[in-house]
């Protein structure tokens, strides 16, 4: 059978959220989400309308919906884990598409969200009249807190957090994926914690970086690593907020198996959910440079603007999801799972196969 990573996979996906709490660094709490296959008794119901979960992702903002179904028994098994990390001021839930797909295909994906960095967070600073503390954190700050928080989440989760589920999941094949500000903490993590043993940064920030300053290559290492971590990071050509010239130093300075894909025609947020949406508020908000973020570097918010170009006129937001799904699932397939097929894929003509998809990618 001819191996295709861009299907739905064959599992229903159940999905439950649980808390953390790190006493060790002052108590520090965070709320993970947590996809997987789901036993066969459930099947499809994480694709009717009726049964799929609608959740929040920032309090008082319209809900959105999930291909998964909340707190079920999960499918019997022993299961890679999958850590998601989301971007600087975005939620645990912003790419349930991609973790979703993962989940479908035999993987438990968690995804936490970074306490001070969310969305939330973000909106207490926006709308202080909610009543709230803000607690917007600086860049430098979630910066450190992040490789320390996914260290914390995948202890959490091997060692009983998540019952019915914790027990299902094989702590010697563990894997990173995550998007901007995600991408680069799967790269931090890799100075912290020695378990991963793939890695997919998708559109990750280094170098100079949008406000010019090298702020997040300058608190990251790629010379500690201490073992090679295959990573395959995906790019965007048209990113108005991480230069794609950033991310080939970052790809030309990595000292392990590495892979690039640049995605023609994108922008920096194709690969999460609802982007053409997101593209334009981003936009809106960058131009009337009224975007608020902890202190920290000080961004250039309007010739961010100046530079996106209207979601029309970039390439299809399913071109995004397809990338993202198809090239992280076969990653991970090929080094937590070591299936041959997988390998034999991503070692093959990509550029070919993806423009039989009349998708335009670059591979190095």
């Amino acid at each position: 059978m001819t191996y295709d990573p861009f299907p739905r996979g064959p599992a229903t996906v159940g999905v439950r959220t649980i808390s953390v709490r790190d006493e060790t660094r002052g108590g520090r709490t965070l709320e993970v989400e947590l996809w997987h296959p789901a036993a066969e008794s459930h099947r499809g119901q994480d694709l009717l309308p009726e049964t799929q979960d609608r959740f929040e992702a920032v309090p008082g903002m319209p809900a959105s919906v999930q291909r998964a179904v909340r707190d079920v028994e999960p499918a019997p098994g022993l299961f890679p884990l999958l850590v998601f990390m989301h971007g600087a001021y975005a939620h645990r839930r912003q790419s349930t598409a991609l973790c979703t797909h993962l989940a479908s295909h035999g993987y438990l994906v968690a995804a936490p969200d970074f306490t001070g960095n969310t969305a939330a967070d973000q909106m207490q600073v926006m709308r202080p009249d909610v009543g709230a503390t803000p607690r917007l954190t600086t860049m430098a700050q979630s910066a450190a807190d992040r490789p320390l928080d996914v260290k914390f989440v995948i202890d959490r989760v091997l060692d009983g957090a998540a019952p019915g589920l914790s027990e299902l999941v094989d702590g010697e094949r563990i894997g990173t994926l995550g998007q901007s500000f995600g991408g680069w903490t799967c790269v931090a993590l890799n100075s912290k914690d020695i378990r991963p043993k793939a890695c997919f940064p998708i559109v990750p920030p280094w170098g100079r970086g949008a406000d010019g300053t090298g702020l997040l290559s300058s608190l990251a290492s790629l010379d500690d690593w201490a073992r090679d971590v295959p990573t395959f990071i995906l790019a965007a050509e048209r990113d108005a907020m991480v230069k794609l010239d950033d991310v080939r130093e970052l790809y030309r300075d990595l000292k392990v198996s590495k892979r690039l894909a640049i995605l023609r025609e994108a922008g920096h947020v194709h690969f999460a959910d609802g982007p053409e949406a997101i593209h334009e508020e981003l936009r809106a908000s960058f131009a009337s440079n009224d975007y608020p973020v902890g202190d920290g570097p000080a961004f250039d918010f309007p010739a961010m603007a100046a530079a996106m170009r209207p979601f029309s006129e970039l390439c299809p937001a399913s071109h995004g999801e397809a990338v993202a799904q198809g090239l992280c699932l076969a990653h991970m397939d090929t080094h937590l799972k070591h299936r041959p097929e997988a390998s034999a894929f991503l070692n093959g003509d990509l550029v070919g196969e993806l423009a039989a998809r009349g998708i335009d990618l670059d591979v190095r």
